[in-house]
């Protein structure tokens, strides 16, 4: 599977079959946690660097929601897979954005 973001979006032109199509969305979630990685890296050099703290925060906010898409890809995607796999996919998860704010203690 190719891992350049350019490269897995033209493999699914050719991602016939659900295993392929499964392993596309694997490898999406993979890259979605490398570019975690990187947005760590900016915030850390933004506090490093003294930049203002809306960009820090939104580093911050955007790390947390690539780690969030990662993880929902990797509860659906298995629902893609053959279907012997498929039958023990547990429902979707809600996107972050959507999701009820905890209730405080």
């Amino acid at each position: 599977m190719p891992t350049a973001l350019d490269e897995l979006l033209q493999s699914l032109a050719t991602a016939r079959d659900g295993d392929q199509q499964h392993a596309v969305l694997t490898q999406l979630a993979e890259q979605l946690r490398n570019a975690a990685e990187i947005l760590e890296w900016a915030r850390n050099n933004a506090h490093w660097r003294q930049l203002p703290a809306p960009t820090w925060e939104w580093l911050r906010t955007a790390t947390d929601a690539a780690r969030d898409l990662a993880d929902g890809l990797d509860e659906v995607s298995p629902a893609f897979a053959s279907p012997r796999a498929a039958a023990t996919v547990p429902a979707p998860p809600a996107p972050a954005a959507c999701r009820a704010p905890a209730p405080r203690r």
